[in-house]
């Protein structure tokens, strides 16, 4: 049975965690789906593979540049005049967009400016420009509930926002104090954005993932130790692996549905107790081709 009825927006939709959140909204029974990033080329492939699954969500492919007001508002508007509302939005920033991660490589006195600057305008800045657009186009919304919860009018919601930070949004990488910073601030924005929005009955929430199996993260997780290859994504992870990018798009659709009409402000951490054990403790500084981000 469908866990999810109403129409889905994903930014980020073109690869890595954003295109299995795609295909994880169409298996859970999305009406629409928008598929939202700024290399549309990534778009058409996460569509197509929807698609070969034979899963009947309508779609929708949208180019975005969170950094733009008007390119966002753009998006948005796009959802409303295809599918009349929008439900669901997971925002991810995309891996591929210039900036998203730290390159500098330096201690925090050292960092340049210039770079800060750049990360913070993508990384938070086009979080809060999503969420501004997104949740004034829900406060004109009915209330709905999703599928298999009742119907019971205090579960009913506007809609539900997730952004997805990292667990960097709780601990830090080394010389990696920009992108730390980011992640740190979209946790705040979050629980900002809900408590000033709960009245609207608009639920808005983060997912802090850990090291995922994305081919960015496969092709840099692992550095020479001592003479023997190390892989320091999986280090003090109880499970001893990477995420699958499907468990934390299961997550993704567990907050958007009203089976989690409780949960707002909250951000909930993915990486198999590698926070809890306390082991973020490896050297980062130096792996082959840079750090992956979170």
């Amino acid at each position: 049975m469908a866990t999810l009825d109403g129409v889905a927006l994903v930014t980020g939709a073109g690869s890595g965690i954003g295109r299995h959140l795609c295909i994880a909204y169409a298996r859970a029974g999305c009406v629409a789906i928008a598929l939202a990033d700024i290399n549309m080329d990534n778009v058409q492939e996460t569509m197509s593979m929807i698609k070969a699954h034979g899963f009947s969500s309508q779609l929708l492919a949208l180019h975005v540049n969170v950094t733009s007001i008007a390119s966002v508002k753009n998006m948005v508007s796009g959802v409303i005049k295809a599918f009349g509302r929008i439900d669901y939005v997971i925002t991810k920033i995309a891996a591929n967009l210039a900036g998203v991660t730290a390159t500098a490589r330096v201690p925090t006195a050292q960092y340049p400016q210039d770079e800060y600057d750049r990360l913070l305008e993508v990384n938070t800045k086009g979080i809060l420009l999503c969420m501004q657009e997104e949740v004034q186009a829900m406060q004109k919304q009915t209330l709905t509930c999703t599928p298999g919860v009742g119907n019971h009018p205090l579960r009913k919601q506007r809609g539900s926002i997730i952004n997805v930070a990292s667990v960097t949004g709780f601990a830090a990488l080394q010389n990696m104090m920009p992108y730390n910073v980011s992640k740190h601030a979209v946790i705040g924005l979050t629980k900002s954005a809900a408590i000033d929005h709960s009245r609207d009955q608009i639920r808005i929430n983060a997912v802090c993932p850990g090291m995922t199996d994305t081919p960015m993260v496969r092709a840099r997780s692992t550095l020479a130790k001592g003479g023997k290859t190390s892989n320091w994504a999986v280090e003090g992870n109880g499970l001893q692996r990477l995420a699958l990018p499907e468990e934390v798009a299961d997550v993704c659709v567990f907050l958007s549905g009203c089976g989690a009409s409780y949960m707002s402000g909250s951000s909930v951490v993915v990486d198999a107790g590698h926070l809890a054990a306390l082991r973020y403790e490896v050297n980062l500084s130096s792996p082959p081709g840079g750090q992956p981000a979170l």
